[in-house]
């Protein structure tokens, strides 16, 4: 699975670790200062949003650079697909008030933590790989 999804991004594996890494550290701080499930809620919907669009985004990638599609068409359409599942996320949690919208929102900033740690991790990794 791993090989799965190296193919459509090396950059994959360690923007996941990261954002799992993001994960742990935002529902620790909200257990331990904030006992409210539906933040917790809220953050890890926003998180699973964020690995959705990390993956979606790869693909639309893949798609143009490999499968010679139109680079517009591709990434307006993709654009719009994560647009969609943003707002039906939203809907989710507001209608049936299963998870807040903010910590959602936060979630969300964890593709773009994890898209600017992706190569001091990368770097780091290699370092302990050459150490062995």
């Amino acid at each position: 699975m791993l090989n799965k999804i190296k193919e459509l991004n090396e950059a994959l594996p360690g923007m996941m670790l990261l954002d799992f890494l993001y994960l742990c550290i935002g529902e620790l701080v909200i257990l331990l200062f904030i006992p409210n499930m539906e933040y917790a809620v809220g953050l890890l919907a926003g998180v699973l949003y964020a690995v959705f669009g990390s993956f979606q985004m790869s693909h639309q990638i893949r798609k143009v650079v490999y499968g010679r599609a139109n680079a517009r068409k591709t990434y307006l359409i993709g654009y719009f697909i994560r647009l969609a599942v943003m707002i039906i996320v939203f809907a989710i949690l507001y209608i049936f008030h299963i998870g807040d919208l903010l910590c959602a929102l936060i979630g969300m900033f964890s593709m773009k933590v994890s898209a600017y740690l992706q190569p001091l991790t990368h770097k780091l990794y290699n370092k302990i790989k050459k150490g062995r």
